[in-house]
């Protein structure tokens, strides 16, 4: 994992007012410094995919009937949905999962990608287009836009090694209201994970666009790298490998 601290920013997090910030040190996310408690509780079930009363108590340092009376106000919210789950012994206990709108309350960067499609739809030339089909006008779109976002942040990667590009690459998916962490995993392998899509409901119907956004950080890594699963497609997190040797080493198409 990266060393150091890191500051994760939600600007568009659970409530108005004084910006709240999860601080991340090493493997996992320890401190978290929000408005509330049932903001802190969020942002660990966002990171957990789903725990229950006595992990959450665990985490926090509080006591389970408090722990039960926050998730209980979450659920009435719609922020969060429990279900029960039996073990092979004793009684069945409830896990906690966000829903649909506990998801958006965290970052998202609709915005950001409007932005570019429409600087590079502005772009476009007649005969960079013609004769293509739908779905290779947006192959085409989607490439100009990763080429622009690596352009704005080639400077920071520039004659940086793996391991260092890793973590600027880290760094950025923070920057952009990601959840993201990394760590190093053998020789010259190296995992970033990221909690958090920040183009989640495009994701989910467009599957391009994760093909974009992994593209896009294979140019900043400078290798290509592969996902083995996306949160568009169910999983918890976005799982990024990255192995030196690898085809595209160095790239900077």
């Amino acid at each position: 994992m990266g060393q150091g601290l890191y500051l994760i920013y939600f600007p568009n997090s659970l409530s108005h007012g004084t910006p709240r910030c999860i601080l991340i040190n090493g493997s996992y996310a320890k401190k978290v410094y929000m408005q509330s408690t049932k903001d802190n509780i969020l942002a660990y079930l966002k990171r957990s995919g789903s725990a229950g009363v006595d992990a959450v108590a665990s985490e926090f340092g509080l006591a389970r009937m408090t722990v039960r009376q926050h998730l209980s106000g979450l659920e009435r919210d719609h922020l969060v949905v429990s279900r029960e789950e039996r073990g092979r012994t004793g009684r069945p206990h409830l896990l906690f999962t966000l829903t649909e709108e506990g998801e958006e309350r965290f970052p998202k960067r609709y915005d950001r990608l409007a932005d570019l499609a429409l600087q590079e739809v502005a772009q476009l030339a007649a005969d960079e287009i013609a004769g293509l089909e739908p779905e290779e006008k947006k192959r085409l779109l989607l490439r100009k836009m990763a080429e622009r976002v690596y352009r704005e942040h080639e400077p920071r990667v520039r004659d940086k090694d793996l391991k260092e590009r890793v973590a600027i690459v880290a760094d950025i998916l923070r920057r952009e209201g990601g959840f993201a962490e990394w760590r190093a995993e053998g020789q010259q392998r190296y995992e970033i994970v990221d909690y958090n899509c920040v183009y989640r409901k495009v994701a989910h119907s467009h599957l391009d666009v994760c093909e974009w956004h992994l593209s896009l950080l294979g140019k900043l890594l400078g290798l290509d790298a592969h996902c083995d699963q996306f949160i568009s497609q169910g999983a918890d997190s976005c799982r990024f490998i990255v192995q030196a040797g690898t085809p595209g080493d160095d790239r900077q198409d």
